[in-house]
């Protein structure tokens, strides 16, 4: 027996509306976070690459020359990371011949994919050249030029250092 025409496109009609809807639903939950603009939310889109496994995304905020040689080692570093909430302390700019350096005090709480957690205190340096410094592309945006965080057993609340 056969289908008639109008079952067949009203069947064809629903099954794209359901496969839009989806699509629908799956761009309204999408978030992205890349922002340099200051040291505390260049940290910030770090740790939120990391925490959704956007290991490339996260590789790109080292400084130029400064990113740990092996990506494919440094990546699996993070395999059992579900979630790095992060702290900062106070930091001021140190700038100086065109360049910009910060020492920003943080404090990191890992929540490994085993539901444990762990926190770490430390310093990461970051770097900017002055903007009116730059007048050869590509441009270099402001970068993690070094990070030197231990374990602590303090709290995460009071964990980020109040200097670098």
């Amino acid at each position: 027996m056969r289908t008639p025409i109008r079952i067949r496109l009203c069947t064809a009609v629903v099954t794209c509306c359901a496969a839009l809807s989806l699509a629908t639903a799956n761009a309204q939950d999408w978030t992205y976070l890349d922002d340099r603009s200051t040291p505390q939310k260049l940290v910030e889109s770090y740790y939120y690459a990391i925490s959704n496994q956007f290991y490339v995304q996260a590789y790109s905020y080292f400084q130029k020359d400064m990113a740990p040689k092996d990506f494919k080692s440094w990546s699996k570093g993070y395999a059992d990371t579900k979630n790095v909430e992060v702290a900062f302390g106070p930091t001021e700019p140190d700038p100086g011949a065109g360049q910009i350096y910060w020492g920003l005090p943080v404090a990191l709480k890992t929540t490994k994919t085993d539901g444990s957690t762990i926190v770490f205190s430390g310093c990461y340096t970051i770097h900017m050249a002055n903007l009116g410094m730059q007048t050869e592309q590509p441009f270099q945006p402001m970068g993690i030029v070094e990070a030197s965080l231990k374990e602590t057993a303090v709290p995460f609340e009071k964990a980020a250092p109040q200097k670098c």
